[in-house]
């Protein structure tokens, strides 16, 4: 049985359409609906639904499914350990990341990384934490960054560490001393801006075990929209300091008086079933080490002296 007409079917499903399916990977339209007849035909059953909607499983679809993913994700690995034994990597790697890994870990590792294995390419998929977790443990990226402790069943690799400041705007009025540091109660009585705080759990686990309670004003689902917020004065966020490379002059930095050192790391499920590119990628990982905030003393706080 030809794998691409597996392709073709999640192809059709992920774009939605059979169409769409066509066009990305390069066939003619009557071609692909002309594969997946076949695909249905050959096994014996209906796999989808075609509707002016676009396409849909049936419940046999939705059954077989999870085996014909296994089916081309195998097929991939295979073909990937067919090149590392001709000793050229290649292969594709997903990866779940977030804005401080993408914008300020990812680059220089995947270059230094591809000096080594030119052939391999990766895709990112952004998400918050627990987005991560879950498209890791379903197996729909090949691994991913979370922040430490992660779920037990994960196996981990830190990969960087940083630590948590407050922002605020300049116009905003906090009356934060700007000689020493701010206090996790001075900061929970302003206006909070967050992202996604049932799941930003470095805002969680900064206010942990403390009576203090916070109502945020402004809850976004994007880094730099969070950045944007603060800088047109809207409240104050707790930020992870690897991110304020960029900073404008609109934004103030407070260092916390309870410090909080975050570590990120590389998840993944199960090395025993990772491709080729996956053990790699893993190995040059560890061998790098954990890169540490010290890296980012660009950074300057308010309070820092001249």
């Amino acid at each position: 049985m030809s794998l691409v007409k597996y392709e073709i079917l999640l192809n059709a499903l992920k774009y939605g359409s059979i169409t769409a399916a066509a066009e990305h990977m390069g066939y003619t339209q009557s071609g692909v609906s002309h594969m997946l007849n076949s695909l249905e035909d050959e096994l014996g059953v209906k796999l989808i639904i075609r509707n002016k909607k676009g396409v849909s499983l049936t419940s046999s679809g939705e059954i077989l499914l999870p085996y014909i993913k296994k089916v081309v994700s195998e097929n991939d690995a295979f073909m990937q350990a067919v090149s590392e034994v001709n000793d050229v990597l290649r292969g594709q790697l997903t990866i779940g990341s977030f804005a401080t890994v993408s914008s300020h870990y990812l680059p220089h590792l995947i270059r230094d990384f591809n000096r080594v294995y030119p052939n391999v390419t990766f895709r990112m998929v952004h998400g918050n934490y627990g987005e991560i977790e879950h498209w890791i443990e379903t197996r729909q990226v090949d691994c991913g960054f979370v922040s430490l402790p992660s779920r037990p069943e994960f196996h981990t690799i830190p990969a960087l560490q940083d630590r948590l400041v407050a922002i605020v705007g300049t116009e905003y009025p906090h009356n934060f001393p700007k000689d020493r540091k701010v206090t996790l109660e001075e900061i929970a009585n302003q206006d909070i801006v967050a992202m996604e705080t049932d799941t930003d759990y470095d805002l969680v686990r900064l206010f942990k075990g403390t009576s203090l309670k916070f109502e945020p004003k402004v809850i976004t689902d994007d880094a730099n929209a969070t950045l944007k917020m603060v800088e047109h004065d809207m409240g104050v966020a707790v930020f992870p300091i690897t991110y304020l490379s960029n900073l404008s002059e609109q934004i103030e930095v407070y260092e916390i008086d309870t410090e909080f050192t975050r570590t990120l790391a590389l998840a993944y499920t199960n090395l025993k079933e990772a491709s080729p590119v996956m053990r790699r990628f893993i190995e040059f990982i560890k061998k790098q080490g954990p890169m540490s905030f010290a890296a980012f003393n660009h950074i300057k706080a308010v309070n820092d002296p001249e």
